[in-house]
């Protein structure tokens, strides 16, 4: 059996894998068998080994093998005509393109835009050919959305971007604080070790967040915060600690400046608990036992992630919380500290090789000693002169035609930028696009001139670095499909074909070696740098192949393999002076984001709401890795907006209803493009906030990309966009019929208004509503259609009408399409399963029952448990206790526990645990709500009534 070892392609927690093929002994990648081969030739597991997940996979994680065979593939270079051509026609066009570009309209008008889904030695090519050879600094990544205000903090306060933590700090801290994390849906393996870390250290947990969030839940604390106030917050916390004695004078004093420039304002905000708790939002007594909590423990670990990063004060709500640390004298030091949560899989991996256009290769910035080494180091004539364009920047320079042309490698950028309408117009009528992808069908991949067919995860090889910076070698299992090829070859073949040198790679061990052998000049040349690969600079291709996962610093080779290492532990930082920073927030003054009562024009309009987007529980990014996977879909099969059900009424809507949603800020371009979703009620979001998933795009959902309703606002230090609080509008979508179809479906249909594309179990169905009853009506109707009505009592309506039709051909079943005015509920894959059958009567009254039946929603996507599979199990377990030990003697943990035990929900990832203990309570509470009513005693009246 051959066993691979290799890493995940989702968040940044980095987990290892460990994938056995059992067909062969042969571990060559040569022998590997094609993707549509893997579901049964491989398996995988969580590695027990790998120091970040010891074992531990989430739902997506598991699901990793059933990614692999997607519904389309890119397997040849072709151009926008459709025509296929072979890799040296495909670089030798764009290496044309680009100088004659570059020549015309000079460097700057190319641009990269790169992903953390790239791999390290990719993202150095690229940015070696970009900021070296093309001399142009227009390269960003995607990370920009999500970590470059956390990375502008840490260069702001410790002179580089360095996370000073590890993971083993969850397991020794005594209180845990994450801010603007669900870190339960986010970073699944790792809340399980911080759960863990609470039993087994009665570590404190405290979650900030305006969400009643899935990790909110499992809190010892939760701070229901106003959104943006985290700023405020964090500076008075600096003020308390002060107030109260509670600083460390002496690591002040010793290793670092700017003291006295952050605690004036920060005691100013501490002076006055009450106003400070108004501010934020935050009860006064809660706000005061967290303040003393943070206070009266030695080991205090705050961990951000998005609902402080994506926010116009991101950085220095994150220099807000450094800043407390240093005053605590915390930062390197065992179970405390600062860390910084990050999204994507080697969104580090990409800052280290100066993924960002705001820096340099290895950690540097544009000085004249550091592009003189580096322009040394690489050979080139010179090296970018200064900073280039961050993301949202170098698309309005798209949009604007200062860019000409832009290679676009591993994202979906007219997607996941705010504002997206604007970027994919911008795609459209750009002169030249080259697009590196997996999938052709991509809402970018779509606009291309020229798409180039990359190597995927299971294919590629080489390296990516995670959170608590940890290199991991990420090792192709399968051959390649095609002609796909690694994105840092396609680079090296355009360079070449420019005329540009020092593109010779003979395989990702040469770049990967490059890499680290500058990172060592780097230190030789500026010592006070952390980031520092001298030990990797000297690897072998077989050392390379064989490579442990590795925290960096690694000064030596005999530090490979080296775990839960810490960095600024002496108290020298990458600063000048090596002392660290206390930054003073510019932006502290600013009042946190609330609904504007007072407001003229459309933010004045009752339907205005503040929006969050932020990821389910189990999709990815856009959906292009994990749309497609049945198990995963299921949870969350439509794009739907969360609002409290108070809203409802305030709102005039009514719940499951379809409405379209506008961005309502002033900085918001004219435009009339919406997103659309359907509203689900849930009072965990408080009144005036809504929540909607970032995953849905025009290829999985006709009019759905959250993107188009949120503004290109960003923060004024890190260029990241404030995609948390945005200001939108809600309306009704008008409709007149909505419903789903399974089996053959017309995607040219008229008058669709909503078209969601589900994947089941064997096929897909569809999600379709109609404006115009006609429209609907006449959708696969043929004269041989049957037709039918069925008026029923659901959840939605007392008397809802069904309207149904089914297709036939050869007397079997070829299409089921369930429309009515109200949405239609039923359970899809027992729906679909009638697809393919011979109609009779039978078959008619199974349709009809399946119907009646309705629908449960999924709650656990590792097991398929649904809420009715719950409510079953527990009632068994309820009826039981009931009967041996009566009323007084119900144990519901104990019935929860015998559930999920028997169900398997929430034992495995754990990332549905909150979900499972809140289905489980609603259903016990019910049961035992009927059961002291049953015992009650009954009314003279009453008893006449019964008798």
């Amino acid at each position: 059996m051959a066993v691979f070892q290799s890493s995940c392609a989702y968040c940044g927690v980095g987990c290892g894998l460990t994938i056995n093929h059992g067909s062969s002994s042969n571990t060559s990648q040569d022998m590997s068998p094609q993707l549509d081969e893997v579901q049964n030739s491989f398996t995988l597991a969580g590695d027990e080994s790998h120091p970040a997940n010891f074992g531990r996979l989430c739902a997506k994680g598991e699901r990793l093998l059933e990614s692999l065979p997607q519904p389309t593939t890119l397997r040849y270079p072709r151009l926008s005509s459709g025509k296929v051509v072979d890799w040296d026609d495909a670089t030798q066009l764009i290496a044309e393109k680009f100088i004659e570009t570059r020549e015309k309209y000079g460097p700057n008008s190319v641009a990269l835009y790169l992903s953390g889904q790239l791999l390290t030695e990719d993202y150095y090519v690229a940015n070696k050919f970009a900021k070296g050879y093309l001399q142009t600094a227009n390269v960003d990544t995607n990370s920009r959305l999500c970590m470059s205000s956390a990375v502008s903090a840490m260069q702001r306060s410790f002179g580089e971007d360095v996370v000073p933590g590890c993971y083993e700090d969850l397991e020794q801290a005594e209180v845990i604080v994450l801010i603007g994390a669900n870190t339960a849906w986010t970073h699944p393996v790792l809340f399980q070790r911080i759960l863990a870390a609470k039993k087994t250290n009665n570590c404190q947990l405290v979650v900030i967040d305006p969400i009643n969030t899935a990790t909110a839940k499992q809190a010892d604390l939760h701070l229901a915060i106003n959104p943006g106030a985290d700023l405020s917050l964090f500076s008075g916390l600096l003020g308390y600690l002060a107030d109260n004695d509670k600083l460390n004078p002496s690591y002040i004093e010793a290793h670092t400046e700017g003291f006295d420039k952050v605690i004036k304002p920060a005691q100013k905000l501490s002076a006055n608990l009450p106003l400070l708790a108004k501010r934020t939002g935050i009860k006064l007594a809660l706000l005061e036992q967290f303040f003393e909590l943070f206070a009266s423990k030695s080991k205090v670990l705050t961990a951000s992630c998005q609902g402080v990063n994506q926010s116009i004060i991101g950085t220095d709500c994150t220099n807000a919380i450094i800043n407390c640390h240093l005053a605590l004298g915390q930062i390197g030091q065992v179970g405390s500290g600062f860390f910084s949560l990050t999204g994507q899989p080697n969104a580090m991996g990409g800052r280290e090789v100066g993924g960002l256009a705001t820096q340099l290769a290895s950690h540097m910035g544009f000085s004249p000693q550091e592009r003189q080494l580096l322009t040394a180091f690489w050979g080139c004539d010179d090296v970018a002169k200064d900073k280039g364009l961050t993301a949202v920047e170098m698309f309005d320079a798209v949009a604007d035609g200062t860019i000409k042309a832009i290679w676009i490698m591993a994202t979906n950028p007219a997607v996941s930028l705010p504002n997206s309408d604007k970027v994919a117009k911008a795609l459209a009528d750009c002169p030249f696009v080259v697009v590196s992808e997996v999938i052709p069908d991509t809402d970018t991949a779509k606009l291309a001139d020229v798409l180039l067919p990359a190597q995927g995860w299971s294919e590629k090889c080489g390296t990516v670095t995670n959170s608590e910076r940890t290199i991991t070698r990420q090792r192709g299992f399968t051959a390649p499909k095609g002609q796909s090829k690694p994105d840092w070859w396609a680079i090296s073949q355009v360079a070449t074909k420019m005329g540009f040198s020092g593109f010779d790679f003979e395989d990702n061990a040469a770049v990967f070696k490059e890499h680290a052998q500058l990172s060592a000049k780097v230190c030789q040349t500026f010592p006070q740098k952390k980031f520092n690969l001298a030990g990797l600079a000297n690897l072998s291709k077989a050392q390379y192949d064989a490579l442990l996962p590795t925290q960096w610093p690694v000064t030596d080779a005999k530090q490979i393999g080296q775990q839960h290492t810490r960095v600024f532990t002496d108290g020298e930082f990458a600063t000048p002076s090596a002392k660290a920073q206390f930054v003073a927030a510019e932006s502290i003054d600013v009042e946190p984001i609330v609904y504007d009562s007072n407001a003229t024009g459309l933010m004045a309009q009752a339907s205005v709401l503040l929006l969050n987007s932020g990821r389910s529980r189990d999709q990815w990014h856009t959906m292009t890795r994990t749309g497609h996977i049945a198990s995963l879909r299921a949870s969350v099969p439509e794009p739907l907006l969360v609002i409290n059900p108070t809203q409802l009424t305030i709102l005039g809507l009514y719940d499951s209803q379809l409405v379209k949603i506008k961005s309502a800020s002033s900085a918001a371009e004219s435009s009339n493009a919406f997103t659309a979703a359907r509203v689900k009620i849930d009072a965990d979001v408080p009144v005036n906030l809504a929540f909607m998933s970032m995953h849905w795009s025009k290829q999985f959902s006709l009019t759905s990309g959250v993107n188009q309703a949120i503004s290109a606002e960003v923060d004024p230090v890190s260029k990241q966009p404030g995609f948390k609080c945005q200001p939108v509008a809600l309306s009704p979508l008008y409709l007149s019929l909505q419903g789903v179809v399974f089996g053959l479906h017309d995607d040219s249909a008229q008058g669709l208004c909503w078209h969601v594309p589900q994947t089941l179990s064997n096929e897909v169905c569809h999600h379709i509503a109609f404006e115009h009853e006609q429209d609907g009506f006449a959708y696969q109707a043929t004269p041989h259609s049957i037709k039918w009505t069925l008026s029923l009592t659901t959840e939605i309506c007392a008397d809802q009408l069904l309207h149904i039709q089914c297709n036939l051909e050869k007397g079997r079943l070829t299409s089921l399409k369930i429309l009515s005015d109200k949405p239609v509920q039923v359970a899809l894959e027992p729906m679909n399963a009638f697809i393919g059958e011979a109609f009779d009567s039978q078959l008619l009254k199974q349709i009809h029952a399946q119907i009646r039946a309705g629908n449960s929603p999924l709650v656990c996507a590792c097991t398929g448990v649904s809420e009715a599979d719950i409510s079953n199990e527990l009632s068994q377990h309820f009826d039981n206790q009931m009967m041996q030990s009566g009323i007084d003697q119900l144990d519901f943990n104990a019935a929860l526990d015998n559930t999920q035990s028997a169900l398997g929900c929430g034992r495995q990832c754990g990332s549905c645990n909150s979900e499972v203990k809140q289905c489980a309570t609603t259903i016990w509470q019910d049961a035992l709500s009927f059961v002291v009513e049953q015992a009650a005693p009954q009314s003279d009246s009453a008893k006449e009534d019964v008798a």
